[in-house]
């Protein structure tokens, strides 16, 4: 318990809810004021309440462009000034950014034509309360569903399963090319994404490049796409998304989370119609 912050020594500085109450009424019933600022020093009391550690799990934008981006796109990250202080008298920046660009969700719509944009999907969505699964995986490695099972056993149906691999120490701290990042990471094949989906899990993020294994990668099966084959199912994006589990990558600091549950945010910019967009995932532990 602590004192009123008002410093009461210092004229001028009693609260506005420090008030008299209203004097008797007149004898035809109006009150004789409507108050009136008690100018004696009032003593407030409130709960002092703890405040959240908050974690920053996002992958920080920068001038040098170190974002991690797949290669066939890192040349459309533009971040710089438009206006100087020096040439225009003030700052005023711009960025040019991939929708799936560092830590950001995908929506149903990035493999769907019908699928649900950004904007149908209910902000309860994008924040809760996650489990974070501590699941160390090399270059890659599988994420089964042995292994979320394993791991996993917490998880209630409508949680926010976060899955920490250790891949994103790889984005600031030991920064890796973007082949390495986007084509050597571990991932989720199937048989994990449908272990979630019947877990009834409402969000599953990554600390890797993408929730799917890179064998699933489409980019992986260029030629054969030029060749007229159809485009490939990947199964862990179709699975997630056709069962709306947002799903969010590129996270960060996991290993701050790990083997903990904590409240956690990633809303996503309000762009209509889109498919994905860059975040600010945040945690916040008690």
């Amino acid at each position: 318990m602590i004192g009123c912050p008002y410093n009461f020594a210092q004229p001028g500085n009693a609260p506005f809810c420090n008030v008299q109450p209203d004097p008797p009424a007149q004898k035809d019933g109006l009150p004789r004021s409507f108050g009136s600022i008690n100018r004696r020093p009032m003593i407030l009391f409130r709960k002092v309440q703890r405040m959240p550690t908050v974690i920053d799990l996002t992958c920080p934008f920068d001038m040098d462009h170190s974002v991690p981006q797949y290669p066939t796109i890192a040349a459309d990250i533009k971040l710089g000034f438009k206006y100087t202080l020096a040439r225009d008298g003030r700052y005023c920046g711009e960025f040019h950014l991939f929708a799936h660009a560092g830590t950001h969700v995908d929506a149903p719509r990035h493999i769907f034509a019908e699928g649900a944009t950004l904007d149908q999907i209910s902000l309860d969505c994008f924040y809760g309360e996650a489990i974070c699964l501590d699941m160390p995986h090399g270059e890659l490695g599988e994420i089964t569903a042995a292994d979320l099972e394993r791991a996993g056993s917490d998880v209630q149906r409508g949680d926010i399963v976060f899955i920490h691999t250790g891949w994103g120490r790889y984005y600031v701290d030991e920064p890796k090319d973007s082949y390495y990042l986007a084509y050597r990471q571990p991932g989720l094949v199937k048989d994990a994404a449908e272990w979630l989906v019947e877990r009834g899990v409402k969000a599953v993020g990554i600390d890797a490049f993408a929730i799917r294994h890179p064998a699933f990668s489409p980019a992986l099966d260029v030629e054969a796409r030029k060749a007229g084959a159809p485009r490939p199912v990947e199964p862990v994006h179709d699975i997630l998304l056709s069962n709306n589990v947002v799903i969010v990558e590129q996270l960060i600091n996991l290993d701050r989370l790990a083997g903990k549950r904590a409240q956690v945010s990633f809303f996503p910019l309000s762009l209509v119609g889109f498919d994905g967009s860059p975040v600010r995932a945040l945690a916040f532990l008690p």
